[in-house]
């Protein structure tokens, strides 16, 4: 009896305690069919069955939001990605994760963050980040050093593709490679409230140039000013990011040089008119501070996406990159894709993309030519 007037106790006081708390789970997965043809030595043509996250990341989200008063509130945001085909991942909590207070004056939030690049290069683009978008790992529209965790580690590999399916930059032939903004270690950002659809926020991270840490990898000074304007059917994003390093080598900066620093410039957006979308971006990327390796590069797209009714969507994707130096290195991509909604929540699918990742003549690590298509069901929840 005296236990349960204890649980009974305990259960009120959490009940109190926690009574402006709300958790919500929530997901996605995408499993099905894939299948690619590389024109580079030592990559292996693939094909199978089933296959994971081909037009869109799986994942699994915690949210908990607590209300405190005074229209303050705040938040915490989990997400954990993971490959549904193959059992695995990398760990709980291993992707996009922050702790954020925000009021009528905006939020701030630190932890493992987003880019707003991500974002604007995801609004430019019907096919999100999957095949298609032009933002995966093995074909970026940026140039010369991304951001992926600590700023991409796997990035500093020297042969074909790397971990993280980013192309080597330590190699000279792969200077101008195709890279990606993701998301940032250790960063903090603060967003302003929205007036009129307009709304702004700043991102950063702190470089450390501690020459003691050199075995586990120095990381890169970061940040990033995002613009955007979000009202009806029209989007517009603009993003300024710097990646820098310092006095010491960064072991986890893409492979940049000492003093090194890298400048990208994002300007996307879509407007929806009846049941078609038109999508449009454009990017630039360039360095300095490295007498070795010399950037210029830009890159551009138009994309479409049509509903034909309330299930059936065909969408589009052209996508031209121009690197002006290292090598010349341009990139192209065409991609089609199909989509029929069963349901509010679960979606048949095809994806389809062709291009090459590497159009000079130079040889070396860079991806040559290649097609990629996959098919499947996407389900949310």
């Amino acid at each position: 009896m005296q236990k349960k007037i204890i649980a009974l106790a305990i259960a009120g006081l959490s009940s109190a305690a926690f009574a402006q708390t709300n958790v919500t789970l929530s997901g996605l997965v995408d499993v099905g069919y894939y299948s690619q043809s590389m024109q580079t030595a030592g990559i292996a043509d693939t094909k199978t069955f089933a296959a994971a996250n081909n037009s869109a990341t799986s994942q699994f989200n915690i949210t908990i939001n607590e209300d405190l008063g005074g229209g303050m509130k705040a938040k915490f945001f989990g997400e954990t990605d993971w490959a549904p085909t193959t059992n695995g991942g990398t760990g709980l909590l291993n992707s996009y994760n922050y702790l954020e207070l925000s009021g009528n004056w905006g939020a701030i939030r630190g932890g493992n963050l987003n880019t707003d690049a991500l974002y604007a290069l995801i609004g430019a683009q019907p096919f999100g980040t999957g095949i298609g978008g032009a933002i995966s790992g093995s074909f970026g529209r940026l140039s010369r050093g991304g951001s992926n965790g600590t700023f991409g580690a796997a990035n500093a590999g020297t042969a074909g593709i790397t971990t993280e399916g980013e192309q080597a930059f330590t190699a000279a032939v792969n200077a101008g490679a195709g890279s990606r903004s993701v998301r940032v270690n250790n960063s903090i950002q603060y967003s302003t409230p929205t007036w009129s659809g307009f709304s702004a926020s700043l991102q950063m991270a702190k470089q450390n140039d501690d020459a003691a840490v050199a075995a586990a990898g120095n990381t890169a000074g970061f940040q990033a000013l995002g613009m955007k304007y979000n009202n009806g059917p029209i989007n517009v994003y603009y993003v300024n990011e710097q990646i820098k390093s310092g006095a010491v080598a960064p072991g986890n900066a893409a492979g940049l040089g000492v003093g090194e620093k890298v400048t990208h410039n994002i300007l996307s957006g879509n407007y929806t008119f009846g049941p078609a979308t038109v999508y449009a971006g454009w990017t630039s990327s360039k360095n300095s501070g490295n007498a070795a390796v010399n950037i210029d590069a830009r890159s551009w797209n138009l994309a479409l996406k049509y509903q034909v009714n309330g299930a059936l969507s065909l969408a589009a994707n052209v996508v031209r990159v121009d690197v002006k130096s290292a090598g010349d290195q341009d990139r192209n991509l065409n991609s089609l894709g199909l989509d029929y909604a069963m349901s509010k929540r679960s979606t048949a699918y095809v994806r389809y993309e062709t291009g090459d990742n590497d159009r000079s003549s130079l040889t070396g690590n860079g991806i040559g030519g290649f097609t990629r298509w996959g098919a499947g069901l996407r389900h949310s929840f």
